[in-house]
């Protein structure tokens, strides 16, 4: 290597200052995270107290990992078409930290537990309640309408003088409102009761989908079920595991098993109403299911078109909006 350096100063030159300067370069962090498929994952759910069956086919929930880019990330994923840069702000809120986000993230992913564990009970006609103190506000995007009238831990208890008592809850009644609407938002800052308005934006990640632009979670927020249902989700967090978590959860609980022996995966939020939301990242779930050879995808209506692209003769991709929905098309697919 010596010798060859003495012949060829300048690659020498470029080595020492590639080395150097460049490679460590590449390790700092850009204004970017970026978004590529995560492992497909059959939930390990323990259930006691009540009778449960075992089932031989799949209902994967689809992931992505996500994680702040640095360069050398950046520049792969610029030749990569299956991973996806998102500007910071897009990711992370204005006055947000990303140990925030996270936890945000995993407090996302135990209300979409308990939320679908009501709604899977609630389907095989049980009553669940919820309750909760509202929705907190721990964080604004940039480009929202409410960034100068809401602030961080406002409580939000009402939309259109209707009562709501958690995120789920917000969502589900921000759903039969369309973009540009104008609403009322009543709230609870510092013990006062204040009341703003806002219009609708359309959701920064998905289309024809109103938002109004803050980061949220539910403080206080109780489910009261009649038996101890443990769905072990690891580090997985955020709310897209919604809709499979309850799917998972219903096929334990009933004689005949949904899947058929059937691959079967999907992704989509799910609100205590059964309603499915959009995910982030539906190409990268989409591409994971593939490997994972799930004939049948489900995804939420606002993500098909973007998963569309991707169906061929062995995989099936469905849009669904509601939990019911979503069963109709598992019996419809598992029965052929």
């Amino acid at each position: 290597m010596e010798k060859f350096f003495k012949k060829n100063k300048l690659l020498k030159i470029i080595f020492i200052t590639y080395t150097f300067a460049i490679f460590p370069f590449g390790f700092a962090k850009s204004d970017y995270y970026f978004m590529s498929p995560g492992p497909p994952y059959q939930w390990n759910i323990e259930i006691e107290n009540a009778q449960t069956y075992e089932y031989e086919g799949n209902l994967y929930q689809l992931t992505v990992r996500r994680d702040e880019a640095n360069y050398f990330v950046y520049a792969w994923a610029r030749l990569n078409s299956q991973i996806d840069l998102y500007p910071r702000e897009v990711i992370l809120p204005d006055g947000v930290t990303p140990q925030e986000l996270s936890e945000i993230s995993i407090q996302n992913m135990v209300t979409s537990e308990n939320v679908a564990i009501a709604v899977a009970l609630n389907s095989l006609d049980y009553e669940i309640q919820s309750e909760g103190d509202g929705v907190l506000v721990v964080g604004l995007l940039d480009d929202s309408p409410v960034k100068e009238k809401l602030i961080k831990n406002d409580l939000i208890v009402s939309i259109n003088n209707e009562l709501v008592r958690s995120t789920s809850e917000f969502i589900s009644k921000l759903r039969t409102y369309e973009i540009g609407d104008i609403v009322n938002i009543g709230l609870i800052r510092n013990e006062q009761e204040l009341t703003i308005e806002t219009k609708l934006i359309e959701h920064v990640e998905y289309e024809n989908e109103p938002m109004v632009g803050f980061l949220a979670s539910t403080p206080n927020q109780q489910f009261i079920f009649p038996f101890e249902v443990d769905i072990q989700t690891g580090n997985v967090g955020g709310p897209s595991a919604g809709m499979m978590m309850a799917l998972n959860v219903y096929n334990l609980l009933t004689e005949d098993d949904i899947t058929n022996g059937k691959k079967i995966a999907g992704t989509g939020t799910i609100e205590i109403d059964g309603s499915i939301g959009p995910v982030g990242g539906v190409k990268q779930k989409v591409i994971a299911a593939k490997r994972a050879n799930a004939g049948l995808i489900l995804v939420p209506i606002a993500n098909y078109e973007e998963a569309s692209v991707f169906a061929d003769d062995n995989t099936q991709i469905v849009a669904v909006d509601s939990f019911d929905n979503a069963l109709n098309v598992i019996f419809d697919f598992s029965s052929r």
